[in-house]
């Protein structure tokens, strides 16, 4: 019922919007976007510079921006794969402009061309953003072998892929927690965080990945935006627009590894898009359907307990070291649909739908034998209204999240409403919005009422003041009312000065704040834990967890060869850690004579380091590309390291395009020394090669083999907190139609 709700609530805000947005006089740019041979050129990125406004090409190469005031503007064309074009264009009140724009190929993209959204919630190049930000386009995505978002991401600066059992993965920006990573999707969130507490990364499994258009990846606190969980930043998965003529696309992959038990992964992704009414109504079709057999990679080796006695299972039978999931078995199941609405030129509505089923499977041994056995499904409902005026732009977005884990009764309710508004004033960008969350938890076996439950609301406010043609500031303040710990104030400052063309210098200060879980804050929380010989309770004395970044940056881009050099600092107070086992007293015990622990505002810390990048073009032929990261993670309250955060990083890539149709690539990684609660455990490299081939106009062939050297970090005894997939070829297809 809470859905129909949700959506009547929406549907008078937009109704509202439409009427108000009709009125007014505007002028619009219009054209088309072609390639040196004259083809139509879709998915290419149209930008009036003075306004930091755009859009995207459509399937024939048309584009049009409207809302505009008469005047002069500059109008950007750029694409992955083709160099930028700049041309100046004039609009008169009420009429619409008209300029085509030819692009010509290049194998390599500069990041001066590229446009991101997520660091101001407006539309900004890349290289003067106010942000440490990554950018992944679709065409890299295609070319690499891609099981969730993990694999996707963890070559880019500053990234640490950390995991808990059965090989799950979590993701660290500049080695803050994975819970202070905020994921979204085409700018709404993404979390399963209070129904799958324990090891979650069945969010990153949503990917879906012929429907992605961009993966932006903003480094650094960015509460001062987005809130609770942005504290050390933001990962925004941005889907491709709907077409105006119905195309499709299916790509397959499959992978297994060289040595081992099963192990291999099927991977099917398909995408369509087209018009129902011309230029009125589209319709846009997702599916990702993955499947990962467990691999058991271990010898066959009887399991024996601190005593010396067969670790057994319920029904008696002995347990051996290669029944046990070295990778769990895991089956992402996800289908979308979005219509999306053109009521008038200057306003688009969207109304989306998705369902996802996800399970896991596999034997297991912490601290005794378990097996994974788990089905969540997810639904998710989206209605969103856009609107360009003369003044500015407007977004309004009302969206909720069911989840439901069917084995143990969880379930998690999520519902959000939110807007913003931009406009220039002068030289003043200004971006003011709010947004109110409601969260609901439903776990009968969990809390002694049978649930908890949270709210929030926010209002946030930024301006972005061009000085000069070089030289912007950024300042941004949030405030954001939580149920439980009343207001909070999160300010953000950054500064960006373009030297050169070539040379900018950007910084900032930001902060942060994440709330304690429902279970965390709740005393009637009892959650089992130490698999299952002790009890978690939780405790409603806890604090938000507060953090203060700063990030200092040079960026060089001379077409040719470039690179930036970053230095940042994040100061983290009130962490909350739940401590328990050897060595820790319990509180109390519980009926059953099981230890009672909570969770506690236990330490401060502090993280800092540097990232450097280069880059270089070898003529049209190849491309080079390298980054580094150096951690020092510090517990402050006790001068230790932080656990689970490599001292160095290192990745590096070498692409070679051999013809316009082939092309390679050879990459690799090393992962410097990290603590455990072991102690420490010695660094690692490894590679990956591949290529792809476009053997007809609509069909490409791609294959390789990742970790030629079989580099295994999955041994128990070795302690790594992340299960590294052994040697594996791949091969898969991508068809277009």
């Amino acid at each position: 019922m809470s859905r129909y709700v949700l959506l009547a609530v929406c549907f008078v805000i937009v109704g509202h919007q439409i009427s108000w947005a009709q009125n007014g006089d505007l002028s619009a740019v219009t054209g088309k976007i072609t390639t040196e041979d004259g083809s139509p050129l879709p998915a290419a990125t149209v930008l009036i510079e003075e306004l930091q406004k755009g859009t995207s090409s459509d399937d024939e190469g048309y584009y049009s921006i409207s809302g505009l005031k008469a005047g002069e503007y500059t109008i950007r064309v750029s694409m992955v794969g083709y160099g930028t074009v700049r041309e100046t264009v004039s609009a008169s009140q009420g009429a619409k402009a008209r300029l085509d724009i030819t692009l010509s190929s290049r194998n390599y993209s500069l990041g001066e061309d590229d446009i991101v959204i997520t660091a101001t919630r407006t539309r900004q190049a890349v290289a003067t953003a106010p942000a440490s930000i990554s950018l992944i386009s679709a065409k890299e995505i295609e070319q690499k072998p891609v099981g969730d978002l993990t694999d996707v991401i963890r070559n880019t600066p500053g990234i640490t892929l950390t995991a808990g059992s059965q090989g799950r993965r979590e993701i660290q920006l500049r080695g803050m927690d994975a819970s202070h990573t905020l994921l979204l999707m085409d700018g709404r969130r993404v979390n399963s965080s209070e129904a799958v507490f324990r090891h979650n990364d069945y969010d990153l499994g949503m990917l879906p990945i012929e429907a992605v258009d961009r993966i932006e990846i903003v480094r650094g606190g960015m509460s001062a935006l987005y809130g609770s969980e942005a504290m050390g930043g933001v990962i925004n998965v941005i889907t491709k627009p709907a077409s105006g003529n119905w195309n499709a696309k299916v790509s397959s992959e499959y992978q297994t590894p060289s040595e081992g038990e099963k192990g291999q992964e099927y991977r099917t992704s398909v995408y369509t898009s087209g018009a129902l009414v011309q230029d009125r109504l589209g319709l846009t079709l997702t599916g990702t359907f993955n499947h990962r057999n467990i691999w058991h990679g271990w010898s066959d080796e009887l399991l024996t307990d601190d005593d010396g006695n067969p670790v057994t299972r319920p029904d008696g039978s002995e347990v051996y070291r290669d029944d046990l999931a070295t990778l769990e078995g895991r089956n992402d199941h996800n289908v979308r649909g979005r219509l999306t609405w053109t009521p008038a030129e200057n306003q688009t509505i969207e109304m989306e739908y998705g369902r996802s089923y996800q399970t896991r499977s596999g034997e297991y041994m912490i601290r005794g034998w378990g097996e994974a056995d788990t089905e969540i499904n997810r639904d998710d409902l989206v209605l969103t209204h856009k609107s360009d005026f003369s003044w500015g732009s407007s977004e309004i977005r009302g969206y909720g999240e069911w989840v439901d884990t069917q084995n143990d009764g969880l379930s998690q309710n999520n519902k959000i409403v939110e807007g913003n508004l931009n406009t220039s004033l002068g030289k003043h960008n200004l971006t003011a919005g709010g947004e109110a969350r409601w969260l609901n938890l439903q776990a009968p076996q969990e809390f002694q009422s049978g649930q908890a439950s949270s709210w929030q609301q926010a209002f946030y406010l930024q301006d972005e003041y061009s000085l000069s043609d070089r030289f912007k500031v950024l300042a941004g303040v949030r405030l954001d009312n939580h149920k439980d710990f009343g207001l909070e104030f999160t300010p953000r400052g950054y500064l960006v000065y373009s030297a050169t063309d070539q040379l900018v210098f950007k910084g900032g200060v930001g902060t942060g704040f994440k709330a304690p879980t429902l279970r965390q804050l709740s005393e009637e929380s009892i959650t089992p834990s130490c698999r299952g010989g002790c009890v978690i309770v939780g405790d409603p004395d806890l604090e938000p967890e507060t953090s203060t970044n700063v990030e200092l940056s040079a960026n060089f881009d001379a077409d040719v060869w470039g690179g930036s050099l970053t230095g940042f600092q994040n100061e983290v107070s009130n962490l909350i850690d739940t401590p328990r086992g050897e060595g820790v007293e319990p509180i109390d015990y519980d009926e059953q004579g099981r230890g009672m622990f909570v969770p506690r505002n236990v330490n401060e810390a502090r993280i800092r380091g540097i990232e450097a990048t280069l880059f270089a073009n070898i003529g049209d032929a190849a491309r080079a590309t390298v980054n580094y990261t150096t951690l020092e993670a510090k517990d402050l309250s006790n001068d230790e390291d932080l656990q689970n955060r490599p001292k160095h990083n290192i990745n590096g890539q070498f692409n070679w395009y051999v013809t316009r149709k082939a092309s390679t690539f050879i990459r690799g990684k090393y992962i410097g020394e990290q603590q455990t609660s072991a102690g420490a455990i010695d660094p690692y490299t490894m590679f990956d090669l591949g290529g792809s081939y476009q053997l007809w106009k609509n069909l490409s062939l791609r294959g390789g083999i990742l970790n030629i050297a079989n580099t295994r970090t999955d041994n128990p005894t070795d302690e790594y907190s992340f299960v590294e997939r052994p040697r594996s070829l791949y091969f898969g297809f991508s068809a277009e139609f």
